[in-house]
This record gives C-alpha cells, structure tokens and sequence, in this order.
C-alpha cells in the first residue's frame, strides 16, 4: 500500500534532436507505465498521481483518479508534451508536496513517495531546489531521482532524494526501462518498511 507520485520532466531539451518525440512518447510515458505496472493499482492498495513540469509545474491527474491500472496506463499514453522552457525542480517539488494532501486523494497511514525524473540541473529557482527538497522530505514524502544523460548533476540529485542510493541514472533515455525493475523493487521495499496504518504487502 502506497501514494505515489511520478514527477516527469518537460522540459524543452526532451526533445531536443528528437523530432519524432520518441524521448517523450516511447521513453518517458513508457518508464511511467513501467513503474505504474509494478504496483496494484487499487483504492485500498496503490494509488498512483502524474506531474509534469518546466518552467513551472502542471498536474496531469491527481492520486484517486484511476483505481485500475487499464484506465491509468490508458491515460498515461495520452499524457502529451509541451517540450518549452527550462527546468525548474524547486516548482516540481512544490507541487508534489501538494499532491499529498488528503484534498487531491492523499490517504493517511500510508507511505508517501515522490519520483522526480529529470534529464538536467535546475535551471529556475536552483538556489531553491535542496530546500524544497528538504521540506519535501520533512512532510514524510519519500523521494527518489532518476536522472537521464550526461547532461545531469549526479550529486544534486543525490542531495535531492531521501538517500543517496534513492538516485538512479540512465545513461540515455532507452536506457530508462532498464532502471524500472531496481527502481520498483527499492520502491516495494521503503514502502513496506515505513510505519503506517493498516499496512498491506504487495
């Protein structure tokens, strides 16, 4: 039992050299639904919310939408890009801290986790980005960071997440589908290991 959060970046230099928005469409949503297909997605068990952001943040759908994984890989697939402006994580942070409030479906007694993918340095707001981060952290948000390409800062996304070990990197964004099964697993295991209220395995 867990909310989960996916924080996607869409930031213009997704699809930099990528005219046919492969980044986007095969590789991002597909690392989404991957994650997505790792969980029961249920009410009582695995909700899962979408964020995306650039410049600024924009919420896709919120934790008690879908209670079935058809209808939220469904929507996933439709999720679309802007793919302009830069990268503002202190903006993403912000509004994943909010998805976790009890009003956009947030339950109590369960395990909060925020997973933020990016493909660069915060580029808006960075001198924000570690103390949202830490305030993220200090509402009981689990975080983890994947970041994509030589383009990140490995020790910021480090700093970012809860532990350092809660970073994983894709050396590209095809590479993205092999980080989904360590991801998952980690995600499985902090969730059954934080206290809470009623708790289910997976």
């Amino acid at each position: 039992m867990a909310d989960i959060l996916l924080v996607l970046d869409q930031s213009r230099s997704i699809i930099t050299a990528d005219p046919s928005f492969d980044n986007w469409h095969v590789n991002v949503l597909g690392f989404a639904k991957g994650v997505v297909d790792g969980f029961p997605i249920d009410r009582n068990l695995t909700q899962v919310a979408v964020v995306k952001f650039s410049n600024d943040s924009k919420i896709v759908f919120f934790l008690n939408t879908y209670n079935n994984r058809t209808s939220m890989l469904s929507a996933i697939d439709n999720i679309d890009i802007e793919g302009s402006g830069q990268r503002n994580l202190a903006a993403a942070l912000r509004a994943g801290r909010s998805m976790f409030n009890t009003s956009n479906g947030s339950r109590g007694g369960v395990p909060k986790l925020l997973v933020l993918l990016t493909d660069g340095v915060a580029t808006l707001e960075a001198n924000q980005t570690l103390e949202e981060a830490n305030r993220t952290k200090e509402a009981d948000i689990v975080i983890y960071t994947v970041g994509v390409g030589n383009d990140v800062d490995m020790d910021e996304l480090r700093a970012i997440a809860s532990k350092p070990e809660f970073f994983f990197f894709a050396h590209n964004f095809t590479d993205l589908n092999n980080v989904i099964p360590y991801l998952d697993e980690n995600v499985c295991e902090e969730a059954a290991m934080l206290p809470t209220t009623g708790m289910q395995k997976f």
